[in-house]
């Protein structure tokens, strides 16, 4: 190859290398909202055109989701101290760690249901065209990968056809 050619060339594969980089990280982040976003009532208000009464109502929603998913944590650090403590005292059997592991997961539960019922919400609040994009936008965060470090589900493993 004609040396003077090389460099270039070199650089044009760079450049359409970094090019494609950048728009498929623009892409993914534009399609698959993290649940961050999801709470982010200015992006909703973006993504979904929603009116002021609509944005103030889920406003509202949010802030009270937020209140009862405090509590749950609150619940569940709490049961998952006494666990510990539970572990590191048990003598005879495994009764009080069992019973301090179901509250923990009761907590866990609460916060589950609590933001279910919050989607519901939500989505009561918007017109058909925007509900069909929130549960697009719901199913794409929720078919992510997992997060937690260990975890191998891949993404997409909970997609359905």
């Amino acid at each position: 190859m004609n040396r003077k050619w090389f460099i270039p060339l070199v650089a044009a594969v760079a450049a359409g290398v970094a090019a494609y980089g950048v728009t498929r990280h623009a892409a993914r982040e534009r399609s698959a909202p993290s649940l961050d976003r999801l709470q982010d009532v200015s992006f909703l208000t973006r993504e979904l055109g929603l009116s002021d009464a609509q944005a103030n109502e889920i406003k509202r929603l949010h802030a009270s989701l937020g209140a009862k998913l405090n509590d749950c944590c609150a619940r569940h650090c709490a049961a998952r101290a006494r666990l510990g403590q539970a572990l590191a005292t048990e003598t005879n059997g495994a009764a009080q760690t069992e019973a301090v592991l179901a509250e923990m997961c009761r907590a866990y539960e609460a916060g589950e249901r609590a933001t279910l019922e919050h989607m519901r919400r939500v989505r009561a609040i918007l017109n058909a065209d925007q509900r069909r994009r929130f549960d697009a936008m719901i199913t794409n965060c929720m078919c992510q990968a997992c997060s937690m470090e260990g975890c191998n589900m891949p993404p997409g493993a909970m997609k359905h056809d």
